[in-house]
């Protein structure tokens, strides 16, 4: 009876996991270990290559994008490497930024192999948020 009980539990949390991965934009996703493998999602993945390759300008570009995911990663990223003396914001792309933390469109975020949930560029860029991604922005933005 116990085995049946725990089993019957067991598929209510990955049947309900798999709900709320319906309620998300696998394309529109920023997750830094999502999955079961942990795996980062694919716009995360897309930007950490521009990071790590230097393409900054490419990265200010996205600022643009309709991806609410990638514009994210760009704010946080630019932000991070302003910070640090590694790019300089231009007036636009200073104004871009204070729009898009204003915006209540939705960006997809998930976390592990259940937490999948959208919430709007406004809340997921407060300070209380920005632990989020801390680090991967310190592992692909090197302070030296």
């Amino acid at each position: 009876m116990r085995t049946k009980t725990l089993t019957t539990l067991f598929l209510i949390g990955i049947l309900s996991g798999m709900n709320a991965q319906d309620n998300v934009d696998k394309n529109e996703m920023v997750g830094f270990a999502c999955y079961f493998a942990g795996q980062p999602s694919k716009t995360v993945k897309k930007v950490t290559t521009k990071l790590n390759n230097k393409k900054y300008n490419s990265i200010a570009k996205l600022l643009t994008s309709d991806n609410t995911a990638e514009r994210y990663l760009a704010v946080i990223s630019l932000e991070q490497l302003a910070e640090l003396n590694k790019y300089n914001l231009n007036e636009t792309e200073k104004n871009l930024i204070a729009e898009i933390k204003q915006s209540d469109e939705l960006v997809s975020i998930c976390s592990g192999c259940t937490y999948f949930e959208k919430v709007s560029l406004k809340e997921l860029l407060t300070e209380k948020k920005k632990l989020f991604a801390k680090n991967w922005l310190n592992r692909n933005i090197k302070t030296k």
